[in-house]
């Protein structure tokens, strides 16, 4: 009986006869649990892949329906299209990206591949990626390496200037076994807000000829039967502008570039033959020829000519020039006027030139202004002279030898040479002194071949001065004087 008292007692403790009923619910969780994994995981894994499969058919039939012979398009959610009525009009094809940043890499990128016989890539660069005018491009290129032409090199890119909107570029081009005699295309380049840079006119010069004649016309739309009768109703899509011209003659941005390319090679008389002399005193042109000569000015590498103003008759230009030498940029005006035979220079500003090349040598310590006002109004040709000597600078001497060829090529010309000093000395010194250097000048023009008939000089001694030769506060004044210190030559006509 004590035995079994215990036992019951030890059953029903409150500390571990409770334990069998939680360990009863634990098992019922993890069986119903496992029931859940096998059976209703497994239902709902089979429901989800019969809807992936359900919805890959349902865009496969989409895909199917777009792109079958026909097929109308359709707006997700419009619902379907009814039958009869027209399709809608495709979109637009994103306009193609040629991808050129800069002006020059248009014509880089051309030369580059005409070189190497890349001609439908040169095709679609001077067609601007524009379908309907590449058969064209494809026709000119041909014919262009048929005649014997490929571009020199890449490199040899010409930045010729701006005419509106548009920068003018020009690519040499050299005929094989034809020797070094070289001409060149010229394209005009505008900016597409969507595609950069592009072609959109090649101007051949007349050596080109004949690759006119091999352009195909743009592709149009052909005129409609009017139902009404009578004249055909006119295209709905006009032609396209034509990417060729044929350039018989130089126009004003050309022939601009043309003159300062002859002042770049120091050929005055290259640049005299395009002058207006009646309206442009040869003074002047020569004072230019000098500047260049003694800046070794270069064209600016960007857009060196600007149009300003352009006519069909008149055309105002802006040149701009760099020096090295100087360390400057600077620019000068070119007023043209076309007449029978071309263009000719009519007018030359060159207030900013001058200027600043005299301040440039001036802050080098060689004072030189190669114009200067004249008395008689107009302009003269400065010489300038150290202190009390009548030596020729070699600056000057390179002067005189452009003035002695417009001299010896005009015999009717006279000029006349008026010796300077500045204050410093004696009056008669000065006045002698003065004397001494006209005659060295007239001297030199002697030594190169021009008649004495031409020449006249006199001495002025210290009488008219350019600059002052004391400051306002009385004390001396060493560049005013060393600007005294001159010869000036008048062409007198």
């Amino acid at each position: 009986m004590m035995l079994m008292s215990r036992t019951r007692r030890n059953r029903f403790h409150p500390h571990g006869g409770a334990l069998g009923p939680i360990l009863l619910i634990l098992v019922a969780l993890a069986i119903s649990g496992a029931v859940f994994f096998f059976f209703t995981k497994k239902k709902i894994d089979a429901q989800r892949e019969a809807a992936m499969a359900e919805q890959a058919a349902a865009e496969a039939a989409a895909q199917q329906a777009v792109n079958a012979p026909g097929a109308a398009a359709q707006t997700p959610g419009a619902g379907t299209q009814a039958a009869g009525q027209p399709a809608a009009a495709p979109a637009p094809a994103p306009a193609p990206v040629l991808g050129f940043a800069r002006p020059v890499d248009v014509a880089e990128q051309l030369a580059r591949s005409m070189m190497i016989g890349d001609l439908p890539a040169a095709a679609k660069i001077i067609s601007g990626g524009d379908p309907s005018q590449e058969a064209g491009a494809m026709a000119a290129l041909n014919k262009i390496k048929e005649l014997g032409y490929k571009p020199v090199q890449p490199d040899l890119i010409q930045t010729i200037g701006q005419v509106g909107p548009a920068v003018r570029l020009g690519i040499p081009l050299i005929k094989a076994g034809g020797g070094q005699e070289q001409i060149r295309i010229q394209i005009d380049v505008q900016k597409d807000p969507d595609m950069g840079w592009k072609v959109g006119t090649v101007r051949l010069p007349k050596e080109l000829e004949q690759v006119m004649a091999a352009v195909t016309p743009p592709v149009t739309a052909p005129p409609t039967i009017n139902p009404q009768g009578g004249a055909p109703i006119p295209p709905s899509t006009p032609a396209a502008k034509p990417l060729f011209v044929l350039e018989a003659r130089p126009d004003a941005i050309v022939f601009a570039s043309d003159f300062v390319g002859h002042l770049l090679k120091l050929d005055y008389d290259a640049v005299n033959r395009l002058v207006d002399s009646e309206r442009v005193p040869p003074m002047k042109v020569a004072g230019l020829c000098i500047v260049f000569e003694d800046g070794k000015y270069k064209l600016a590498g960007s857009k060196p000519l600007v149009v300003t103003v352009a006519t069909e008759n008149t055309s105002w230009i802006i040149a701009k020039v760099q020096s090295d030498l100087l360390k400057e940029e600077t620019e000068f005006g070119l007023e043209l006027e076309k007449k029978g035979d071309g263009w000719r220079v009519i007018g030359l500003n060159l207030s900013k030139l001058l200027a600043d090349n005299a301040r440039s040598s001036t802050a080098a310590g060689v004072p030189y202004t190669p114009l200067v006002q004249n008395p008689k109004g107009g302009e003269s040709i400065a010489l300038y002279y150290e202190y009390d000597s009548d030596i020729l600078h070699p600056r000057a001497q390179t002067q005189l030898k452009i003035i002695a060829s417009i001299l010896k090529n005009s015999p009717t010309r006279k000029i006349k040479i008026g010796g300077h000093t500045d204050a410093l000395g004696a009056d008669a010194y000065n006045l002698a002194l003065s004397k001494k250097r006209a005659d060295a000048v007239k001297q030199f023009f002697l030594d190169e071949g021009v008649p004495v008939a031409q020449i006249e000089t006199i001495g002025f001694g210290k009488a008219n001065p350019l600059s002052p030769n004391v400051k306002g506060d009385g004390t001396d004044n060493p560049e005013g004087r060393s600007r005294n210190r001159r010869a000036e030559i008048l062409l007198d006509f």
